[in-house]
């Protein structure tokens, strides 16, 4: 039996191509994909040879835009919607009344998703449940007395189109806040700690994760995303990731950002990312494939999640730089060969800019 499953493309990119590519490995599988709004950049998804059909929304307000959504639904005959962007999250979430008998694979209520992509929320949440983060509050003059420098100034949710800060000394600290356009009510201070990144990707429902896969950077860029990861186990880090889901009651999909300090042996949760990931790929290459989870669960069908593969994978810029064929065999050229066009359409509207 066919499933459609309908995606929503909000920014494009790579978390939406990957999600996918990471769908065309279950069976039977029909993907649609709907946009709110026409992309300033030229849009590349649509050339995937495992999209079925793609169309641009004509509404703008939240209750036309499910009217319109739901009218595809019964047109494409769709089984089931599945967010993929932390706005697909957010507006579903607020929204869901709107949609009369659509189908949604586990989701977050609006209390928790609140909290965890707000960092003052997420800080103060993990302080009351005794479960460590790192020192986070709001910028005042009082505040900053609190900290050792260097410290962080990041904006208090990652859906700003504002980048984190390093600040060395208070005087850069001062410089960095005084500049034109700043907005203190958007940033928060954050201690900044040496120690080594690790993660956690998750499908969780009602406070119980369903199946899981942690992984370290192995090449990373200051303040962004791992495009090369190993795949480990790390039980501490599952317990603690565990109690945090618990308490949040948490439902969904997510990927968290951790930070282990060796001198006190302890995970310190960096960032909880409601929404799919940019290495998620890599997590169907070591065995998980969790866009064809959240298809079982949205069907209410049991999942059988046996562990994953202890691997390396990379990301496509990354492998192609190293110039090592055992890189390359890992890494996202695998899905890209399956499926090109996305890639090759990109790279000949580079030419022409």
């Amino acid at each position: 039996m066919t499933t459609n499953v309908l995606l929503i493309d909000d920014y494009g990119g790579p978390n939406l191509l990957d999600t996918i590519r990471c769908l065309s490995y279950e069976q039977a599988v029909n993907i649609f994909v709907v946009s709110p709004e026409k992309k300033a950049y030229f849009n590349t998804i649509p050339y995937s040879r495992y999209v079925s059909k793609y169309q641009y929304l004509k509404s703008s307000e939240p209750k036309e835009i499910v009217q319109e959504i739901s009218a595809l639904e019964k047109k494409w005959d769709i089984d089931m919607i599945l967010p993929v962007k932390f706005s697909n999250y957010q507006f579903i979430t607020e929204h869901k009344a709107l949609f009369n008998g659509s189908v949604f694979p586990p989701m977050p209520n609006q209390s928790s998703l609140a909290i965890v992509t707000n960092k003052l929320l997420l800080a103060d949440f993990l302080d009351n449940n005794s479960l460590s983060s790192p020192k986070t509050k709001e910028i005042s003059a009082y505040n900053i007395q609190d900290f050792k420098f260097p410290i962080l100034l990041k904006p208090r949710t990652d859906y700003e189109e504002n980048r984190i800060m390093e600040c060395k000394s208070r005087e850069e600290y001062e410089e960095n806040i005084s500049k034109e356009g700043f907005k203190a009510d958007i940033y928060v201070i954050q201690e900044k700690l040496d120690g080594e990144d690790i993660d956690i990707s998750f499908l969780a429902e009602n406070g119980e994760i369903l199946a899981y896969t942690i992984q370290k950077g192995l090449v990373r860029e200051a303040f962004s995303f791992a495009t090369g990861i190993e795949f480990l186990d790390d039980q501490k880090l599952l317990d603690k990731t565990k109690a945090i889901v618990k308490k949040l009651k948490w439902s969904g999909i997510a990927h968290l950002d951790f930070i282990y300090l060796k001198e006190t042996d302890s995970y310190l949760l960096i960032d909880f990312n409601p929404r799919m990931w940019s290495t998620m790929i890599g997590s169907l290459y070591a065995g998980v494939n969790f866009p064809g989870f959240m298809i079982s669960r949205a069907q209410n069908k049991e999942i059988k999640f046996e562990g994953y593969q202890k691997t390396k994978f990379y990301l496509a810029k990354p492998a192609l730089q190293s110039k090592s064929f055992s890189k390359l065999k890992t890494s996202s050229w695998l899905y890209i060969l399956k499926d090109p066009f996305p890639e090759i359409v990109k790279g000949i509207t580079s030419i022409f800019k």
